[in-house]
């Protein structure tokens, strides 16, 4: 049986989360154990109840997302905080992540990928990110990201770049995802395109 993880919810508007509610609960994998309303509320529920993932509204009464970001890396609280927002600055994602977010979701893609970002996120499959698409090309990718974009390119199925990589698919996968979401691609074969387009194979 897979695992299944804790979430608390933080979100000042509760027909909002309810709704996010609903959809990661109905996974089976995933229990929200507290909602929040406030900043405050989200770090003190974090600390009393210790989750498994914070996922965190940035717009929030009395604390920010970012300031209660940073008051659980300052705590070093054993929890992943994956930050859910209307904002699209790539300037304002980077200062979020630097604070120690396991990742960023905008609240229009949401509904189709939190579910999915809430478990990699649980299961440190690294940074996922859904980031603005006004930050597009190769800076916006990890390392690792990159070389499983170049296997891609050159032809491995993701079975192939798994060895290559010494990874597991389900890692190849995510890492995929997270590339076409970057780059504003709907699939491999744009990725492949992409890269041979813009010279990634020949980096």
């Amino acid at each position: 049986m897979s695992d299944s993880y804790r979430v608390v919810l933080a979100d000042d508007h509760p027909a909002f989360r309810s709704g996010i509610r609903a959809l990661l609960e109905k996974s089976g994998r995933l229990a929200v154990v507290a909602e929040a309303s406030d900043g405050v509320e989200a770090l003190s529920t974090v600390r009393l109840l210790k989750p498994d993932v914070l996922l965190l509204d940035m717009d929030m009464p009395k604390m920010s997302g970012v300031e209660v970001a940073r008051a659980i890396r300052a705590e070093t609280l054993p929890v992943r905080v994956l930050a859910l927002s209307a904002y699209d600055d790539p300037a304002y994602v980077r200062q979020l992540l630097d604070e120690g977010a396991a990742g960023y979701i905008t609240k229009e893609k949401a509904p189709s990928l939190v579910v999915e970002a809430v478990i990699a996120v649980a299961e440190g499959q690294g940074r996922w990110f859904v980031m603005p698409k006004s930050e597009t090309g190769l800076t916006a990718l990890t390392d690792r990201e990159r070389a499983v974009l170049l296997e891609l390119a050159k032809g491995q199925t993701n079975g192939g770049i798994a060895e290559a990589l010494c990874l597991s698919e389900y890692t190849v996968r995510n890492h995929l995802t997270n590339v076409y979401a970057k780059l504003g691609l709907e699939g491999a074969r744009d990725a492949v395109a992409w890269a041979w387009r813009t010279g990634v194979v020949r980096t």
